[in-house]
């Protein structure tokens, strides 16, 4: 009970963290960080090949990274965890229920469209495909939760729904294939 409460506190903390990507919120804006060539970030374990052409931006805090072109972003977040991760597929199957009641309750027009126990990067995972409203805009997200390195690490990608099935095959599920995850590093 206890480690389900701890995958629900983890799917609310990101459900809320999600309802401000893409605003033009300050706690979103990366504009003050130089930008980032490419998608290696060795102090948080996390590298992947960006899309050619899209734009790529430092986070900050949690926030690790966001590629952008159009109507379509990338955030990549890493959130450190001590309780421990979720690993066989029951633990995996009740961290995606927790995310799943988390995102229903924080938002009402949240509709699953496909979910799964995964592994991404030689890493457990879950993911979820679903229809929601990102910063009052109505989008389809792929929303990837990698449980590595005492973390949990958040792919969301999204876009709107007339786009969204291109870009998930030519940009989305590419940059998940190239994710590399390793032991962050000291900055």
């Amino acid at each position: 009970m206890r480690r389900l409460l701890s995958y629900a506190l983890t799917a609310t903390a990101v459900a809320g963290l999600l309802a401000g990507c893409g605003s033009d919120s300050p706690a979103t804006k990366t504009a003050a960080q130089p930008p980032q060539a490419g998608g290696s970030y060795p102090s948080q374990g996390i590298a992947f090949t960006p899309p050619s052409g899209w734009s790529v931006d430092r986070g900050q805090g949690s926030l690790v990274a966001t590629v952008q072109a159009g109507p379509s972003t990338v955030a990549v977040w890493r959130y450190k965890r001590g309780e421990a991760l979720p690993s066989s597929k029951a633990e995996l199957k009740a961290a995606r229920d927790a995310l799943l009641g988390a995102a229903r309750k924080h938002d009402s027009t949240f509709s699953e469209i496909k979910t799964a126990p995964t592994t991404i990067a030689g890493q457990p995972a879950v993911q979820i495909r679903a229809r929601e409203t990102i910063a009052g805009q109505k989008r389809t997200v792929r929303s990837t939760h990698i449980y590595s390195h005492g973390a949990e690490i958040v792919i969301d990608a999204y876009s709107d729904a007339d786009s969204f099935r291109k870009v998930d095959a030519d940009v989305f599920r590419p940059l998940l294939r190239s994710l590399k995850i390793s032991n962050p590093r000291s900055a």
